[in-house]
């Protein structure tokens, strides 16, 4: 291999690598969708004419004309490819999902009414993979990195903090290390509870319980007002907003974190 094929191979898994970073496994997984979509709209728009005689095709054309179907996938496969770099992509999976789905139907249904025996087979396959698509839309949206949040201050004027499913911090800017006493080396593989007080950490513990049982977080895109501790001990009043995201190892946060009250808590 020449030293421009090398480099040319370098640049590509780093480009590759920065996107599934930027999208992550939600994101990568509706850009699959999207492909797919693309293709299911190529096949129905140029299928020929033996194959849009069989009765798959003919139960579809019994339904909506075929090229119909042809955009309304290809419409989907677009809004799926746009949204996976986007804060929020909703609306790709539930177009996605109701349009698999509603294929699952149309093939079950052809079976009992004898319009096409095999499609059960079909039906089941659609039903499926619809249900996979549903089970990848309750996965936490991928956000963009810390300092990065849309209508956000920059990273710059407030502490950042990324911690793992855990709650074990992974990342501290100096902004955090000047707020809560702690120095970068000292707080990364600590937990976040030495960032509040003892009465709230039992809750703390619960609600990161919750996020990994669900896939969710409540708190996600909102403000909410805490209190933070130093490590001196001494509390203040903080406004925490706090995403959760999608890293290669599964759940992670990140805390922007701004002191409110005057620095003091109430």
């Amino acid at each position: 291999m020449s030293n421009g094929d090398a480099a040319g191979s370098a640049l590509l898994r780093r480009t590759t690598s920065r996107i599934l970073h930027r999208i992550g496994r939600r994101g990568a997984s509706l850009a699959f969708v999207g492909l797919l979509c693309l293709d299911i709209a190529a096949s129905l728009a140029f299928a020929p004419a033996g194959q849009r005689a069989t009765p798959g095709y003919a139960v579809l054309a019994s339904v909506a004309p075929l090229n119909l179907w042809a955009l309304a996938w290809c419409v989907t496969g677009v809004l799926c490819l746009v949204q996976m770099f986007g804060r929020s992509d909703r609306i790709a999976f539930a177009a996605a999902t109701a349009l698999v789905l509603l294929y699952g139907l149309i093939n079950l249904i052809s079976t009992f009414t004898g319009a096409n025996p095999r499609g059960w087979v079909a039906g089941a396959v659609w039903l499926a993979f619809g249900g996979w698509i549903a089970l990848i839309a309750t996965w936490p949206e991928a956000t963009p990195p810390p300092g990065r949040f849309p209508g956000s201050t920059p990273a710059g004027a407030a502490a950042v903090v990324v911690a793992d499913a855990g709650g074990i911090i992974q990342s501290w800017n100096p902004q955090a290390a000047a707020l809560f006493g702690w120095s970068t080396e000292e707080a990364v593989g600590r937990p976040l509870t030495i960032l509040m007080p003892p009465r709230f950490r039992e809750q703390h513990v619960a609600g990161l319980s919750r996020v990994l049982a669900t896939g969710r977080s409540d708190l996600a895109g909102r403000v909410i007002p805490l209190v933070g501790v130093r490590r001196d001990g001494s509390e203040f009043g903080i406004a925490l907003s706090v995403n959760a995201w999608q890293s290669d190892d599964g759940i992670a946060y990140t805390g922007v974190i701004r002191p409110i009250g005057g620095g003091d808590a109430d």
